[in-house]
């Protein structure tokens, strides 16, 4: 089971941008948003992190999971690929067709997965996501969002077997 994490506006939430940040602080996650995303992370020890974010545009994948708690940094797996850019011009959801690019990748298409993002236009409306208040950030209320899903998910797929 995969988490696909935007980062901007669910771990760095846009308060945090109301006084000036250094260029050390630019690059952390706000410790709130961080413990309750790890919390219910540390719920389900199988699920693994993919990164969506644009910070894989700007930095390279090797400096994301350090920021994230010693014991959740091997989960951050990966980031999505960079798609073709007649690809990303013929579709309206693009951040939705590189996690389908990823999952491909790694020959998992079959695997259930949950996005977390603070612009759900990223993705169909069929597809469920969770998402964020820009401005907070992922918080006690997105926080059981995503363990009501992560639990439905599990008990769909073991109903399914696989």
């Amino acid at each position: 089971m995969f988490i696909f994490l935007d980062l901007d506006g669910v771990l760095v939430p846009e308060k945090k941008f109301e006084t000036p940040v250094s260029p050390e602080a630019f690059m952390a996650f706000d410790p709130d948003c961080l413990r309750e995303f790890e919390t219910v992370l540390r719920s389900f020890p199988p699920i693994q992190v993919v990164i969506t974010s644009s910070w894989r545009e700007v930095y390279p994948f090797e400096v994301i999971p350090p920021l994230f708690s010693p014991d959740m940094a091997p989960r951050v797996v990966g980031a999505t690929p960079f798609l073709d850019p007649r690809v990303v011009h013929a579709s309206r959801y693009v951040r939705h067709q590189e996690v389908l690019a990823y999952l491909e990748q790694i020959d998992q298409c079959d695997s259930p997965w949950v996005a977390i993002d603070d612009i759900p236009e990223h993705y169909p409306p069929e597809i469920s996501v969770v998402v964020t208040d820009a401005y907070h950030g992922f918080d006690a209320r997105t926080a059981a969002i995503l363990q009501q899903r992560l639990h439905a998910l599990q008990s769909f797929h073991s109903l399914k077997g696989d």
